[in-house]
């Protein structure tokens, strides 16, 4: 038996994976390493002390907003690869990338890059079991378990105000 990788998966569809893998890296090592990642961190976490401590936040909001772009742009170019690209095909990317960003929490890359490969393979788990169209579905089921998750949890901490 000659098992090829290409016979499963396209050659299209591992480049891409390769790229994106290798890109996520690089973000993630630029905002932990390099001191404009340190200063955007800084700003994220308190506007005020960052300003106190000399970071000018005009310009890591002007940086922050160009590397969202340029992130942007990569995923556009990584989507185009696999898919044809159409005029309202971004309202399904919309969905899932609202559920993954909820699911993981603003600020978290390496849980967002890790749900976002989770998502992608109870995705294509849903369109083995149940077809193909019921991936989105996928999307918004694992959304609304997370969310009921968190109010489990957070009922279960809860405290009276006295």
């Amino acid at each position: 038996m000659n098992f090829l990788i290409n016979d499963y998966v396209p050659m299209a569809k591992i480049i891409s994976l390769i790229l994106a893998a290798i890109f996520a890296l690089i973000i993630t090592l630029f905002m932990k390493k390099s001191r404009m990642g340190q200063a955007i961190r800084a700003t994220a976490q308190d506007v005020r002390a960052a300003r106190v401590l000399g970071i000018n936040t005009d310009n890591v909001y002007a940086f922050t907003f160009a590397l969202n772009a340029a992130i942007c742009g990569v995923a556009g170019v990584m989507v185009s690869i696999i898919w044809v690209l159409q005029p309202f095909y971004g309202i399904t990317y919309s969905l899932r990338t609202f559920a993954i960003v909820t699911a993981a929490g603003l600020g978290n890359l390496p849980a967002v890059i890790g749900t976002g490969f989770g998502l992608g393979l109870i995705e294509k788990y849903t369109s083995i079991i149940l077809g193909v169209e019921y991936e989105i579905a996928a999307a918004v089921v694992m959304l609304l378990v997370v969310l009921m998750w968190r109010q489990i949890q957070m009922r279960k901490n809860r405290q009276a105000v006295r």
